[in-house]
């Protein structure tokens, strides 16, 4: 190798965005560049002559898996690995780690050590985990299609949401196949995604095309969770059926084996080339030639602008982002670049200028094909926007609550419904005390600590006041979540159903209505004769089989039809109103009074025959002492009859009925009984 050839690949090593550490044999540090200094903050001078281990777990933290990981190096050759390691002032942070064997000839000169700081990796893949969550946890707060069943597409379970959105009941879905929901070119499809779940790998998602009962054409997108025995055999499938959108942003972990310095550039992970101060190619590393899809040979002595960019709307920017690295400045940025093929691919580039001896310039141009991350981010800006135009546009409203009872979030749905002109304004009340219409209807949700981030499966219904003060009914699908920091956010989808409150109301008052009216007397208040009937009859049913007592009292008043011939039906009316109430105040709940027709009446007692006497003889009394419009009292001529067994309503009644015209006939206002 040339001195100037050697110039060169020290400048890389220099140069490199990685750390670059060579040790001799026993693991002690020869060389590192300014890279590793900077990452674990030492000095140059501090590190060499230093044991790698010791210098990369500063403090004696994680120092016997270092040692480990040494070890292994030791009886392998080779080493790649995610771990974490500490700086000099002892503060850890999450790296890769390669590490090969140099050799000079046949004799083993010592390692190449290669670290790269994976902090901006994790960070960009933790941002891009919370926010896929949130947008999960807004399409997830909706009632969701679940389905269970097994291999042989046999429904097990089905749930509201699914059956509502096939228009069949629950009956029309247990027990049968579920393929004629799904289109017939997919079946194919679904058994083969079955096919490929297994304990390892469980889950899988994919796409179907559905055929709706109306023939509509509907795409789902479900995700297949495999249930298995203890020998591994699929035995039923839970799948879900979701809007998502799987994003996954793909950045290629480095590898790298390398023999020395020139290894390093032969087996890095992005395309390399080294170009001449006019930008002709000296070299190119295999993955450059692979990304772009020329061979070696083709590459060598090619302008890297007209390589990559050439008539292209790309050539300009690249001969002045080469222009940029050949005057001594280091520049990146991500564009398009164009493969052999004349196909397009996106990339970051980082040019990087080489100055040697006698000023003759160089520059290392460094590729990495992203089109999988900008396919990537398109989705996600896409999934963002549809997810924020859906939860913008919903009928129902969806909020967000702190424990305290403040509103985070809440959609414009929510907003209107409440009567407020925007999510600034309902953030500045209280919702215990400035929404609900009593704090006590929902106190079942304050002060909850065991959290369950599933959906309620039932329905809170409460009443909440709207900014202008009128009160509507909600009905909320609501459940809590715990955030990293262990605070706990309410969320919620909820709708106005005020007006079916209000018609189930009506609808009930109507009832009471029509019942009202079916079993009373409109003059008396007392039961109607259908309905006494309806309950003596179980009653004498009881006093069949129980063997109690049960008499009836049948009252003809004496001189009613002299009143209402004389002063009139209006004071008649008053007049069986007033005998009907005094008959009320006058018996137990246990009994009961009916008008039987005209000015007849009709009492039941669970008693014997002496207690129904006195019972009568106390209402006899209380006739002679009521004073109508100054008519004076009306009289009664009573009846009584105990029941016997193998008695019915009409044998019943009919002796109480004879008893009381024989006491008409003699007179009246008097009492006949027989048992």
């Amino acid at each position: 190798m040339g001195s100037e050839e050697n110039s060169l690949y020290r400048t890389l090593f220099e140069i490199s965005p990685e750390g670059l550490v060579f040790c001799d044999q026993s693991r002690r540090v020869v060389l590192v560049n300014d890279e590793f200094c900077r990452i674990f903050g030492y000095e140059r001078n501090e590190a060499i002559g230093r044991l790698l281990d010791d210098l990369v777990v500063s403090g004696g933290e994680n120092l016997d898996e270092a040692r480990a990981l040494s070890e292994e190096f030791r009886r392998s050759g080779f080493i790649q690995s995610e771990t974490v390691r500490q700086r000099r002032d002892g503060t850890s942070f999450p790296v890769f780690v390669v590490a090969f064997p140099v050799r000079t000839g046949d004799h083993l000169a010592g390692s190449m050590w290669i670290y790269r700081n994976l902090t901006e990796f994790r960070k960009r893949d933790e941002a891009a985990r919370i926010a896929e969550s949130k947008l999960r946890g807004i399409l997830e707060a909706h009632p969701e299609l679940i389905l269970r069943f097994t291999p042989d597409l046999t429904v097990t379970y089905a749930n509201r949401a699914y059956c509502q959105y096939h228009h069949i009941e629950p009956e029309e879905a247990i027990g049968k196949s579920f393929a004629d929901h799904v289109s017939p070119e997919f079946i194919p499809l679904v058994h083969s995604k079955l096919r490929s779940l297994s304990p390892e790998n469980p889950a899988k998602t994919g796409q179907e095309k559905v055929i709706m009962s109306s023939g509509e054409v509907r795409w789902q997108e479900w995700t297949d969770q495999g249930i298995f025995s203890d020998s591994g055999e699929l035995v039923e499938i839970q799948s879900v059926g979701r809007d998502i959108t799987d994003r996954k942003i793909m950045e290629e972990a480095l590898a790298f084996e390398r023999e020395s310095l020139s290894a390093l550039f032969e087996n890095a992970s992005e395309g390399i080339v080294l170009c001449e101060g006019d930008g002709t190619i000296i070299r190119a590393n295999p993955m450059f030639c692979e990304m772009f899809g020329y061979s070696t040979e083709e590459v060598s002595g090619r302008n890297i602008d007209d390589l990559v960019a050439g008539d292209s709307d790309y050539l300009e920017e690249a001969r002045e982002l080469t222009r940029t690295t050949l005057m001594g400045n280091s520049i990146s940025n991500e564009s398009t670049r164009r493969k052999k093929d004349g196909s397009t691919i996106d990339v970051s580039f980082l040019g990087i200028p080489v100055s040697i001896r006698e000023g003759k310039r160089y520059s290392y141009g460094i590729y990495r094909n992203i089109s999988d991350r900008k396919k990537a981010e398109k989705s996600i800006r896409e999934s963002e926007a549809k997810y924020r135009d859906l939860f913008n546009t919903m009928p129902n409203g969806f909020y967000t609550t702190t424990e305290e009872g403040y509103f985070v979030e809440a959609n414009p749905a929510m907003i209107r419904m409440l009567g407020y002109g925007s999510l600034e304004e309902i953030k500045k009340i209280h919702i215990p005390t400035d929404l609900y219409v009593q704090k006590e209807e929902r106190t079942r949700f304050s002060g909850m600590r065991e959290i369950n981030s599933g959906f309620h499966e039932e329905t809170e219904t409460y009443r909440l006041r709207r900014k202008d003060g009128k009160i509507i009914w909600m009905e909320d699908y609501a459940r809590y979540i715990r955030t990293d920091e262990g605070t706990i956010l309410h969320q919620g989808i909820c709708r106005d159903i005020t007006e079916r409150i209000e018609a189930e109301n009506e609808l009930r008052r109507l009832n009471r209505e029509l019942f009202l009216s079916a079993t009373t007397d409109k003059v008396t208040g007392l039961l109607s004769r259908q309905h006494f009937e309806e309950i003596m009859a179980r009653e004498i049913a009881k006093a069949s089989r129980y063997e109690t007592p049960l008499s009836l009292v049948m009252l003809d008043l004496d001189n009613f039809k002299k009143l209402n011939d004389s002063r009139g039906h209006l004071v008649g009316d008053r007049a069986l109103l007033q005998i009907a109430t005094s008959i009320s105040d006058s018996i137990r709940s246990s009994d009961m009074a009916a008008r039987w027709g005209g000015d007849e009446f009709i009492l039941a007692t669970p008693a014997p025959l002496e207690k129904a006497k006195g019972l009568a003889e106390k209402l006899r009394k209380l006739l002679e002492e009521l004073d109508h419009d100054g008519f004076g009292p009306i009289t009664g001529s009573f009846g009584i009859s105990s029941f016997r067994n193998g008695d019915t309503i009409e044998t019943l009644t009919g002796r109480a009925d004879d008893l009381m015209y024989a006491v008409k006939r003699l007179g009246g206002n008097d009492i006949r009984s027989t048992p």
